[in-house]
C-alpha cells in the first residue's frame, strides 16, 4: 500500500509539472488547430466530407499523442537527473520501480487529456458539419489511447538510459516501425512468392521481416479508423484482445525500464 501511495503521488507531481510545459500547448493548439482545418480539408476533397474529417482527426490525435509522448515523455526522467532531484527522491523509502511508474502514470494521464480535449472537439466539429457523429468513434479513439499507451512506455524506457535526443529517435523509430512491420512482412513475403529474391537472399529478408514484426510492438493494430469511418465490423472481443495486448507490451518495458533504471549510479 505504500508503495501504491509513492506512486500515486510521484504521478499527481508529474502530471502537474507537464501541463505547464509549454511545448505541450504548443501540441494542443496545433492539434486543435489541424482538426478544424480538416473542416476545409473536406471541403476541398473530391470523397464524402464526413470520411474525410473524421480519418484526418483520428490522425491528428495519433500524431499529436506521439508529440507529447517524444517532446514530454522523454525529458521526463532526464530532468530528474540532470537537476539531480532524483537524488532526493530516492534517499526517500521510495523504490526506483515506484519511481518508473509514477512518471509512466503521470504523462499518460497527460496524454488521457489532450484526448479527452481533442475528442470534444471532434466532436463539436461533427455537430457542426453535420458529419453523422456516432457513439462508435469512441472505440477508434479508445484505440488510439491504447497505441500512445505503448508508445509513452517506449519513450520511458529510453529516457531512462539514453540523452533526449537519442531517446527520441529511438522512440519514433519504434513507432513507426510498428506501424509498418506489418507491410514489410507482407511485402517480403510476397517477394518471395514472385520468385524475384532467391536462395539466402531471400530466407534472410524474409527471417529479418518476421523479427521485426515479432520484436516491436504491432501498432498498427489500432489503426481502426478506416473500420468506425467506414462502419465495417471489427472481429468479436477485437478491443478486448487489443487492449490486452498493449497490457503485455506496457509491462514488459516498463519492467526493462525499471531494471535498468535500478543498475544506475547517480552519485
Amino acid at each position: 500500500m505504500q508503495s501504491l501511495s509513492h506512486i500515486g503521488i510521484i504521478a499527481l507531481n508529474t502530471f502537474r509539472e507537464s501541463i505547464r510545459d509549454k511545448i505541450l500547448y504548443n501540441i494542443v493548439f496545433l492539434a486543435i488547430g489541424l482538426a478544424v482545418f480538416s473542416i476545409l480539408l473536406g471541403e476541398w476533397s473530391v470523397f464524402d466530407r464526413a470520411h474525410v474529417i473524421k480519418s484526418t482527426t483520428l490522425t491528428i490525435m495519433s500524431l499529436s499523442g506521439l508529440l507529447i509522448s517524444v517532446f514530454v515523455g522523454i525529458s521526463l526522467v532526464q530532468k530528474e537527473i540532470q537537476r539531480k532531484t532524483v537524488l532526493t527522491l530516492l534517499s526517500k523509502p521510495i523504490s526506483r520501480v515506484s519511481f518508473i511508474v509514477g512518471k509512466y502514470l503521470g504523462l499518460l494521464g497527460v496524454v488521457a487529456c489532450h484526448l479527452i480535449l481533442l475528442t470534444v472537439v471532434y466532436y463539436i466539429i461533427l455537430f457542426v458539419t453535420e458529419s453523422s457523429p456516432s457513439l462508435s468513434l469512441l472505440s477508434a479513439i479508445y484505440m488510439v489511447f491504447c497505441e500512445m499507451a505503448i508508445v509513452v512506455a517506449v519513450a520511458l524506457l529510453f529516457s531512462s538510459f539514453s540523452t533526449p535526443v537519442l531517446s527520441a529517435l529511438f522512440t519514433l523509430g519504434v513507432y513507426f516501425a510498428g506501424h509498418l512491420s506489418n507491410q514489410l512482412l507482407e511485402q517480403v513475403q510476397f517477394v518471395k512468392r514472385m520468385g524475384e529474391v532467391e536462395g539466402f537472399g531471400s530466407v534472410l529478408m524474409e527471417k529479418m521481416a518476421i523479427i521485426i514484426h515479432a520484436v516491436f510492438p504491432g501498432l498498427y493494430r489500432y489503426n481502426i479508423s478506416s473500420n468506425v469511418v467506414h462502419q465495417i465490423a471489427l472481429p468479436d472481443w477485437y478491443l478486448f484482445w487489443q487492449s490486452l495486448y498493449a497490457l503485455g507490451y506496457i509491462g514488459l518495458f516498463l519492467a526493462i525500464a525499471s531494471w535498468w533504471f535500478n543498475r544506475r549510479d547517480f552519485l
